[in-house]
């Protein structure tokens, strides 16, 4: 087994072990049980709460036991796939719920305001034409906002901070099965590596990345411009439009754009070196994890959301029913992410080792003839 093949595994295991000391805790009354919701879970609803915290923790230490055989080489790569996918089934669908896509969109919202200034100033420090078109009139549009808004952006962070402090730890479960299932998604892959029908498969994959990455791209795009509405007289999917809540749903949407912009990164030069308005990392090479961690997290959190979007649609018309598929599109947007994803990895691999090869051959070249 490679290393990092031995390292995503070890990391698999022992979010399994967390996962399953978390549902022995909700076992024996030390924390609330989520599964208490019949909502917050589809075998939750189905079968009720026991049910679902008994097969959180009999998964999640099959996941363990898995996990060390694997390590001790006990375990093939078929074994190490199966145990993927039962990983993926039980905390992916059947014990699943809306939390993780609220939660995504609201962690990264938070750090929009953050990104968007570090941005300008680079913008401002790196670029001489777009230093006065963009970089010093947007900083001046931030302060203006900042002073006319101060009321507003005060209530807005006030409510934040209380809603975070309320919900930190359902917060913190969610990361950690999110975690769980983006590792156990890698285990499986990396199982299946080498096998003729996956290089078949990443050889296509690779073909038509720009494809699919280009179909990923618009997965945010409804959702950017629907919370973008809430600046406007007629908002759409929100009621109750005082000031407070017309700056997060611009926080919203810039966090949706920069979905747009990142997954295009992983077809474009910036996705393989830091463009000049990075800090401390301009120029340099991006490393292959840096974009496939967070882009496999959102596509494992957006592909964990389509059963429980689809049953929150449960009971609404038809109409309603469409326009929450588009508005939230998990169903495609998910899947195409991973794809564009695996894409990425393999193209960044096949450069790699072209390069890699490329100096090997410039090395011989350069040795004395004897």
């Amino acid at each position: 087994m490679e290393r990092i093949a031995r390292a995503t595994l070890l990391g698999a295991t022992i979010a399994s072990g967390a996962v399953a000391l978390l549902g022995l805790a909700w076992m024996l009354g030390l924390w609330p049980n989520p599964y208490a919701e019949p909502v917050a879970a589809l075998l939750a609803g189905l079968a009720g709460t026991d049910v679902a915290t008994t097969v959180h923790v009999v998964a999640a230490l099959a996941g363990v036991a898995a996990g060390i055989a694997g390590l001790a080489g006990a375990l093939g790569a078929r074994g190490r796939v199966c145990a993927g996918v039962l990983q993926l089934i039980v905390f992916g669908v059947l014990l699943q719920g809306t939390g993780p896509l609220s939660t995504m969109g609201y962690l990264v919202a938070l750090l929009m305001p953050v990104a968007v200034v570090v941005m300008l100033v680079q913008v401002v420090r790196r670029y001489r034409v777009a230093r006065w078109t963009v970089g010093i009139p947007g900083l001046v549009a931030i302060v203006v906002g900042v002073i006319v808004g101060r009321d507003a952006i005060t209530g807005t962070i006030t409510g934040l901070v209380a809603g975070f402090a309320s919900q930190g730890a359902a917060i913190l479960v969610t990361l950690l099965i999110l975690t769980l299932g983006t590792l156990w998604a890698t285990v499986g892959a990396q199982a299946l590596s080498g096998m003729s029908a996956m290089d078949r498969a990443t050889a296509w994959v690779v073909r038509h990345r720009r494809a699919i990455t280009i179909v990923a791209a618009t997965g945010p795009l409804p959702y950017a411009l629907i919370r973008l509405t809430w600046l406007t007289p007629w908002p759409q999917l929100g009621f109750d439009m005082d000031m407070s809540t017309r700056i997060w749903g611009l926080a919203l949407s810039s966090g949706a754009w920069l979905g747009v912009f990142l997954t295009l990164g992983l077809i474009r030069p910036w996705g393989e070196v830091f463009p000049r308005w990075m800090p401390g990392l301009a120029g340099r090479r991006v490393p292959i994890t840096a974009a496939a961690v967070p882009g496999g997290l959102i596509a494992v959190t957006l592909i964990f959301s389509v059963i429980p979007m689809f049953l929150l649609g449960r009971g609404q018309s038809v109409g309603d029913q469409i326009l929450g598929a588009i508005a939230f599109p998990c169903w495609y947007w998910g899947p195409a992410l991973a794809l564009a994803v695996w894409g990425y990895v393999a193209h960044r691999r096949q450069t790699e080792r072209a390069a890699a090869l490329g100096a090997d051959e410039r090395s011989l070249n350069r040795l004395p003839a004897v």
